[in-house]
């Protein structure tokens, strides 16, 4: 019984106490808040990918294929709800006799293809599009003004001719409205009469048939999409029956990776020439998982860094608990003079460190979650009487900062911060235990 009074009392006439738990409060604190809003943003990034993507894709057909052959075989799995024929391409679109009315955005080429011409052009047929994606719903995005959005049949030729759709912002930035003339400058590989091939310069005249907008900003920057008949075409006459890649909707995303197996397996077989093996089929995270690695491990080194964090909180525990056990010297010979033991010594420092531990884990949890859950009124907050946006949502497309609370990353956090507790209380209670009671009680 002593032991706890001796605890409680140390505890509550020692005001430098209250730093050590401050410590241990604001590094739980920092690593639920910050973990939190990273993976919160990774789930979102992960939904605007997944939104702008097919559940599968199936790409690195041969020139030799025939597109009827893999759709069917596509078609004959069970979990297939929907097959589309995509055609590729790269090019450079310009506007005949303009320059864009603004700079181009510096630091966004990866993300939002701001600050550079070059584009994948994909050409689609707008119905089969539409069954495997959201195709239909990104040329109807209500952030799309009436006066940029397409006709009622996207993609069909216009008067003036064959018809382009580019992203929401690109059109913006580069100040196109529908119907404006663009050029398309493209390259080919063509026989030069000996045997070989050499690019040749291909240019297309075509019209904006109006915007498109997904939540995935970097796949609007960076694509146009024209009609596969006119890029068929265009690029590739001598190859009618191809298609490189093809879209695949699932009905039951739970068996994603397996449906992939099954379908790069299935074109294999169609495709197989002379024993090889040709075809590749992804899932859309497998597809994106550099980008989306790349955001999980900026969270890892995050957590390391605030691990980091919570050791020097708890060396500043251990200093205010080192100086409690120099300052009681004479309290622990005379327990010690009274019949206490060394386990009882010890007991009363490792008790006042295990209660300061356990207040900053409880008081660093509650205000975490809780500024989790109101990260958004924070950075609104900050925004109005500083002015400065600890989180510009709009370079990121966002409605407000992500933040998902995870329960095994608490218990974790939890768990961590009382083993650290309790290793740094043991040492100077460890200490306090092997003083000789005859020297603690000379100065008396």
């Amino acid at each position: 019984m002593y032991r706890l009074f001796l605890a409680l009392r140390y505890l509550l006439t020692r005001p430098i106490n209250v730093l050590g738990m401050a410590g241990i409060t604001i590094s739980v604190w920092a690593l639920v808040v910050v973990v939190s809003l990273f993976s919160g943003f990774l789930q979102v990034v992960e939904s605007h990918v997944h939104a702008a993507s097919a559940d599968v894709v199936v790409g690195d057909l041969p020139a030799w294929s025939d597109w009827r052959k893999v759709e069917a075989a596509l078609r004959d799995d069970p979990n297939v709800a929907g097959v589309a024929p995509r055609l590729l391409h790269f090019g450079i679109l310009s506007r005949p006799g303009h320059r864009p009315p603004t700079p181009p955005l510096p630091g966004r080429s990866a993300l939002h293809g701001g600050d550079q011409p070059f584009l994948f052009v994909q050409g689609v047929e707008p119905v089969a599009e539409t069954e495997v994606t959201g195709f239909a719903g990104w040329l109807a995005d209500p952030a799309i003004p009436s006066e940029l959005r397409c006709e009622s049949a996207p993609l069909a030729p216009a008067a003036a001719g064959p018809t382009v759709l580019v992203g929401l912002d690109r059109m913006r930035r580069d100040g196109l409205r529908r119907g404006d003339r663009v050029l398309l400058t493209t390259a080919q590989l063509r026989g030069d009469g000996k045997g070989g091939k050499t690019p040749v310069k291909v240019q297309l005249d075509l019209v904006v048939g109006g915007a498109f907008k997904t939540a995935h900003s970097g796949f609007d920057g960076n694509t146009v999409f024209v009609a596969a008949s006119l890029l068929r075409t265009a690029m590739f006459p001598d190859q009618p029956d191809w298609a490189p890649e093809a879209a695949v909707r699932v009905r039951d995303a739970a068996t994603l990776d397996a449906t992939a197996e099954r379908l790069q397996r299935a074109v294999i077989a169609v495709v197989e020439r002379d024993g090889h093996g040709f075809g590749t089929a992804q899932t859309w995270r497998q597809r994106n998982a550099q980008f989306l690695e790349s955001i999980a491990h900026q969270r890892g080194l995050m957590q390391l860094v605030l691990v980091i964090i919570m050791v020097v909180a708890a060396f500043l525990m251990l200093a205010t608990l080192s100086m409690m056990v120099t300052e009681k010297v004479s309290d622990i010979g005379i327990l010690t003079a009274m019949g206490g033991t060394p386990r009882g010594v010890a007991s009363v420092f490792l008790a006042c460190g295990i209660v300061i531990t356990g207040c900053g884990v409880v008081a660093g949890l509650a205000l975490g979650v809780v500024t989790g859950v109101y990260l958004e009124e924070v950075r609104r907050a900050v925004r109005w009487t500083t002015g400065i946006d600890l989180f510009p949502i709009d370079v990121y497309n966002l409605d407000r900062v992500p933040c998902a609370i995870e329960p095994m990353w608490l218990a974790q956090v939890a768990g961590m911060a009382l083993a650290v507790g309790i290793l740094v209380s043991f040492l100077p209670a460890w200490r306090a235990a092997r003083h000789d009671p005859l020297v603690s009680l000379r100065g008396l």
